[in-house]
């Protein structure tokens, strides 16, 4: 499978002009639908490769944009100059009408002189750019905005009329950002920031074997298994009935990959194994004798059985590489259970959207030996906008990206402290009128 091509039957993202993405899965000869912004046969697309810009035309064909605009034309604005230099050659070009300042501009819809109508009627029949040129000439008030006023609102008129769209592969990082404006409590509120320093706490890597409990939707073992390159082994605890691993399946790693590395387990099936039902070895004469559909559910029965004989043994061994939790369950309980399962200098690393859990759970880890300082980490980054003169913070952003508990395993043992032994002091006999005991009382306090 190669990674750089659009394959069929793979999800992918679709980076609209309104800064939006939308996750589509691609199926041969089958027709995108992009709302407002069009639709398109999705055969155009398979088999070229990710970072293309594609406009929709009219027969629902697209045409590849191979500039270095994107999914936005050219700006007239100058990025590498400065801001006077800028107004000052546009200002006196000799073609070009003069820029305002926003000084006699008012938010008044008379400006605009096309109506909806006709707007309506313009899509029908134009290209974005085309319906773009033409509202820009019908706005009255255009030419007393200011340059980069009029960047903005030529921006906001290409995130609403160009077709275009760019085809995106699917990733840890774009799925976080997909759902942190889609659905957010999905994936427990992970930003990419604290994801990644989970997972670089954790010391993820090839070849290693984690415990995992992750209620992001499998956001947090994907991430994993990106990092560790097929290779190694992660141990899926979850609560319910079946794992969930919805969001996982975005990520189109081979079905062949996610069985062979990630073992799943429940809670309940990995705290009292005893209840496990016993599957007997039966004879091929007696599967002989038996119907198709018993004898297969009799080999999935007995597959299930040895795989959960496998993890009890790893369990048993003690020889994980790193423990990561995401979840909303009470932590103690569980690292109670699970930290035993570690090799000594091994990473133990607790996510949670809140504080209050964490801090009670490191209070708890500081009276256990077997768990090296627990420490609480909050990660919150700030999102900036860059352009020259203009650099400042962006008026709406996340307040932060949970929190983070990280600690050490550490294997305690009872030392008895080395050195020599001191020996006690006997006072000495005292005589029969007691002479002896007053002098060396006396000369002792002379000392």
């Amino acid at each position: 499978m190669n990674e750089d091509v659009i394959e069929p039957n793979t999800y992918v993202f679709i980076r609209l002009p309104s800064a939006t993405l939308r996750i589509t899965k691609l199926a041969p000869h089958s027709t995108i639908h992009l709302g407002k912004f069009g639709s398109f046969y999705a055969d155009d697309i398979i088999g070229k490769r990710y970072g293309y810009t594609y406009e929709i035309k009219d027969d629902k064909h697209v045409d590849t944009i191979y500039s270095s605009e994107g999914l936005f034309p050219s700006s007239t604005v100058d990025a590498d100059e400065d801001e006077d230099s800028e107004e000052t050659e546009i200002a006196s070009g000799p073609e070009e009408k003069p820029v305002g300042t926003n000084e006699k501009t008012t938010d008044d819809p008379a400006v605009q002189k096309l109506s909806m109508s006709e707007i309506e009627a313009l899509k029908k029949t134009a290209s974005g750019e085309e319906i773009i040129e033409t509202v820009i000439k019908s706005h009255a008030a255009f030419d007393k905005k200011s340059i980069y006023s009029q960047e903005k609102y030529k921006r906001r008129k290409q995130q609403k009329f160009l077709r275009r769209f760019t085809p995106c592969s699917v990733g840890s990082c774009e799925i976080i950002e997909y759902f942190q404006y889609k659905d957010h409590h999905r994936i427990l509120e992970l930003t990419s920031e604290s994801l990644g320093l989970m997972l670089s706490l954790a010391n993820v890597r090839p070849g290693g074997k984690y415990i995992v409990i992750d209620e992001t939707g499998g956001l947090v073992a994907g991430a994993m298994m990106e990092r560790m390159g097929g290779e190694g082994m992660i141990m899926f605890l979850h609560e319910n009935e079946h794992p969930n691993l919805d969001v996982m399946k975005y990520m189109n790693f081979p079905e062949e990959l996610v069985t062979r590395m990630i073992k799943t387990i429940n809670l309940f099936e990995l705290f009292h194994p005893e209840e496990e039902e016993e599957v007997k070895i039966l004879s091929e004469d007696t599967l002989s004798k038996m119907k198709s559909s018993r004898r297969g559910q009799y080999y999935r029965r007995l597959a299930r059985h040895m795989e959960l004989q496998s993890i009890y043994q790893h369990i048993r061994d003690g020889l994980f590489d790193g423990l990561l939790l995401a979840t909303t369950l009470e932590t103690k309980p569980l690292l109670d259970k699970l930290i035993p399962a570690l090799q000594g200098s091994r990473q133990l690393v607790v996510y949670n959207t809140a504080k209050e859990p964490l801090v009670t759970t490191s209070h708890d880890l500081m009276a256990d030996l077997r768990v090296l300082a627990p420490t609480i980490l909050e990660t919150r980054v700030r999102k900036y906008q860059v352009f020259p003169g203009r650099t400042h913070p962006e008026m709406t952003s996340k307040s932060g990206g949970g929190y983070i508990l990280w600690g050490t395993r550490v294997l305690p043992s009872k030392v008895q402290a080395g050195g020599k032994k001191r020996r006690k002091h006997n006072p000495p006999k005292s005589s029969g009128n007691g002479d002896s005991a007053k002098g060396t009382d006396v000369s002792e306090t002379g000392m």
